[in-house]
């Protein structure tokens, strides 16, 4: 782990009932990583050893090549930015950002000014906290935080007091910031499409411990098991079994039919499978379908659900299949409930699941 710019290895403890297990991983200056999983996976927890509050029973933590294990989290040129922004409410906001400052005991990040331009909170400098909405708080939080002069930023779900809009404005001005500051940051989570938009890297956390990490649309896009699938949106999860391989493929059968998939090294054909397959990834066409190397099924229309971008079609294929259809598609295939329809997915779109 040389060279990363924030190192955690190893790292495990124990709070009540809850256990963190060997939590691994490593940051390159700059990189975004976000944490997901379910309420009690160890999110914040994890956040929050990083950020001092909890003691370790084993492992290490090191920021741009300093151990800071067992240093007081003021001591650790980190800033974290929680839920609840947690503006001191006695003080207006230049107020909040002047105080950072003087912490810092430097101005490498500009005057309490600059930072409040940068947020576009300056005309707010003498307006206390309360008077602020979720939006402004949360931008007022940035520039404090930044004022801090951090070598790390760790957000805990910094966008969920936010309505859409704001949300999604205040994400992308973010991201551009961390890009332009080159300050490595960690997020916190359960959104799949923040995790996305935000960051470099991914790890699904999973009762304490990682289950999945590696770039972000890789992780999403092949999740390695049923777990993970769900969590990450994957509509189909079908059980199967292992009916050799072909072409370079492995062949899987969901009762009478085979799907073709791209191979994993190793399968227990002995075993059944579960197979994930994205419903974006199911394409529908006009007429009846014919086993080939496309995975091209013959299906009976069961249900449609309008979503507004994306048309939900419930299919029987000999079993049960969800296909999304982005507006166009779906006003030109107009599905009914009743209609024969193909349903085509390619094989590297039908993910084996550990």
């Amino acid at each position: 782990m040389s060279g990363a710019a924030l190192a955690l290895e190893h790292l495990s403890l124990r709070l009540g009932r809850f256990e963190l297990r060997d939590i691994d991983l490593a940051l390159s200056p700059g990189e975004i990583l976000v944490l997901l999983g379910p309420n009690g996976a160890g999110k914040s927890v994890t956040l929050e050893t990083v950020a001092g509050f909890h003691r370790l029973e084993a492992g290490r933590i090191r920021l741009g090549g300093r151990d800071i294990t067992d240093l007081a989290p003021e001591h650790r040129r980190i800033s974290l930015l929680f839920q609840n922004f947690a503006l001191f409410p006695h003080l207006t906001v230049a107020g909040n950002v002047a105080l950072a400052l003087r912490a810092a005991r430097r101005r490498v990040n500009g005057t309490v000014t600059a930072l409040l331009e940068r947020f576009a909170v300056a005309e707010l400098a003498d307006c206390l906290p309360e008077t602020l909405s979720p939006g402004e708080k949360q931008r007022a939080a940035l520039a404090r935080a930044l004022a801090a002069a951090p070598e790390l930023f760790l957000f805990d779900e910094p966008f969920s007091a936010l309505d859409g809009p704001t949300r999604a404005g205040l994400r992308d001005r973010l991201k551009q910031f961390l890009r332009e500051s080159g300050i490595t940051a960690v997020f916190v989570t359960h959104d799949h499409a923040e995790a996305l938009a935000l960051g470099d890297t991914l790890a699904l956390l999973r009762a304490g411990a990682i289950v999945q990490r590696g770039p972000a649309v890789a992780v999403y896009r092949r999740p390695e098991t049923v777990f993970a699938a769900r969590f990450l949106g994957v509509e189909n999860i079908l059980e199967a079994c292992f009916a050799g391989s072909e072409d370079g493929l492995s062949l899987v059968a969901i009762g009478e039919t085979q799907l073709r998939a791209e191979a994993r090294a190793s399968i227990d054909a002995r075993r059944p499978l579960s197979l994930g397959i994205r419903a974006e990834d199911v394409v529908l066409s006009r007429g009846e379908g014919a086993g080939d190397a496309a995975n091209r099924l013959g299906a009976t229309v069961t249900a449609v659900a309008e979503g507004g971008a994306l048309t939900r079609v419930t299919l029987d294929c000999g079993f049960p299949l969800t296909a999304a259809l982005p507006r166009r598609e779906a006003l030109a295939l107009a599905p009914q409930p009743g209609m024969r329809v193909c349903a085509e997915i390619e094989p590297a779109a039908v993910q084996l699941l550990g």
